[in-house]
């Protein structure tokens, strides 16, 4: 197997990922690895922005305590706290980069989204993540130090001696590679995918769990599966999110019926936290037998609407949705996933040299509940300390003993029963793994899981197909969501299990 070799390794290229390769590259080569195109990320698609307490009236204490309400008990205060005290900095990184944020005379303009006491919320209209995902990639592909290599999927990372010194990859049109390296970064994003309705992009599927579970990484938290309230329902057209930023900006939901329901379930109405929302949506549907329900942007000044919210404002318009004039139909779906691999505040694993940032790290930040525009914000400071601290790593002591040669390909099946395995287990977590649960439920996608597993392993071997291998690891990150829902015997945040209500 051909080998390459640098200083760094990123498997990943969202905000997380760019981030450590840019603080890396200042102290050796850095290789970004990734499955598709650099801007193929739930990052780019990240619509709201990013929380930060850089207002006059703000501070990152309140930013703090807004964060550790939403985390409903469950957060770590000392990462919370690293958090919001490192935030204003991270954004003038950002814009040290070039990243253009929207302002209000000379100051950056601040929304306000869900959950948070302040307005706080920096943003480039309504499509953040473009921004500074453009920003990101410009400065990497103009550093030197930096390679990239698209279309690379990591099959299985390198440890030895439990320390990762590197990952295998099948790269397109060069087959198999070692990417060896004295630090590796999981930047590989979340697992929404396991859902039939979901905002993630397709990449979303779960791998860097997968490949954190292949070697003892630890993983907790991943019940939290965090639903965004507002996606648009269409019966003909493809789903999107329609950002929280809408609502703080003053759109109000309203059922069949018209009423504006919110007052029923929570005092912050539609500013409160996203799981409140979502159970509130999802029961009045189920009260009124509907599809649907809708979120009301015709109170606002159209000018405010079209400034605030063009990107929304222009996809609606080509279905003959005007927000200005017509209420738009909208569901929960999956968007975040608030657990994954365990790190501490420099983004280390418990496997030595293997760090993780972004959404597929779990930080102990978001607790029982992600705050909304925290979610950025934690892949740029997590990654920038995690640099930070790789940096200081030395050569592996495991060298002599390194085999990479050795390491068996992966299972791989047909594309055809990949397919099929996807399709099931799709079915089963949005049936059973989804706003509302049951144990009863959870037991039937606990057995859909663990038997689709045993399937996988015992289907015939078929040449290497990424979506196959991608099934595998959704598989396998499914089985830590619906075995943490079987394990949480209490209501809180994310997880609510009927079975358990008061």
């Amino acid at each position: 197997m051909q080998e390459e070799k640098f200083d760094f390794l990123v498997i990943g290229s969202g905000l997380a990922g760019l981030t450590y390769a840019l603080q890396a590259a200042e102290h050796g080569s850095v290789c970004v690895l990734t499955k598709g195109e650099v801007a193929d990320s739930n990052t780019s698609w990240a619509q709201g922005g990013i929380a930060a307490a850089v207002g006059e009236a703000d501070s990152w204490k309140l930013h703090e305590e807004d964060t550790l309400i939403a985390g409903a008990g469950l957060c770590d205060p000392a990462a919370v706290r690293f958090l919001v005290q490192n935030a204003p900095d991270a954004i003038r990184w950002l814009m040290s980069l070039g990243a253009r944020f929207d302002l209000s005379g000379e100051d950056l303009a601040l929304g306000r989204e869900g959950g948070h006491s302040r307005n706080r919320i920096v943003h480039h209209a309504d499509k953040t993540g473009w921004e500074v995902e453009r920003a990101m990639a410009s400065a990497v592909r103009s550093n030197r130090r930096i390679s990239i290599y698209q279309h690379g999927f990591a099959t299985d990372l390198l440890v030895a001696d439990e320390e990762c010194f590197g990952a295998v990859a099948n790269v397109s049109g060069l087959g198999q590679r070692a990417f060896i390296a004295r630090a590796v970064l999981l930047a590989t994003g979340g697992c929404g995918r396991m859902y039939r309705h979901t905002t993630n992009p397709p990449v979303a599927t779960g791998d860097g769990i997968a490949l954190a579970a292949r070697v003892g990484a630890s993983i907790a938290n991943m019940e939290f599966m965090q639903f965004h309230p507002t996606t648009l329902y269409h019966p003909q057209h493809r789903s999107f999110l329609i950002s929280e930023a809408v609502r703080g900006a003053g759109g109000t939901l309203r059922n069949h019926n018209g009423r504006r329901f919110m007052y029923d379930y929570d005092k912050r109405l539609e500013l409160a936290p996203r799981d409140v929302v979502s159970r509130a949506i999802e029961a009045e549907m189920k009260k009124l037998a509907t599809w649907c329900v809708y979120l009301d942007t015709t109170h606002l000044p159209p000018e405010t609407i079209m400034h605030e919210f063009p990107t929304i404002y222009g996809r609606l318009e080509t279905i003959g949705i005007e927000m200005e004039k017509d209420w738009i139909p909208v569901v929960p779906a999956q968007h975040y996933s608030c657990g994954g691999v365990v790190t501490d505040l420099e983004g280390r694993t418990n496997i030595k040299r293997l760090y993780a940032a972004g959404e597929v790290a779990s930080t102990g930040v978001h607790g029982a509940n992600r705050l909304a525009s925290n979610s950025l914000l934690e892949a740029l400071v997590f990654a920038r300390a995690a640099a930070a601290d790789s940096t200081s790593v030395g050569s592996p002591e495991s060298e002599p003993k390194r085999q990479f040669d050795s390491v068996p390909p992966r299972k791989c099946v047909a594309e055809a029963e990949a397919v099929r395995l996807r399709h099931t287990l799709q079915r089963a977590m949005t049936d059973h793994v989804g706003i509302v649960r049951n144990f009863a439920g959870l037991d039937t996608a606990l057995k859909t899981v663990t038997d689709l597993k045993a399937e996988y392993a015992s289907l015939p071997d078929a040449p290497f197909s990424q979506y196959s291998e991608e099934t595998e690891d959704l598989l396998i990150s499914a089985e830590y969501v619906v075995r943490g829902a079987i394990g949480r015997k209490q209501n809180v945040g994310l997880h609510y299990n009927e079975d358990l209500a008061t």
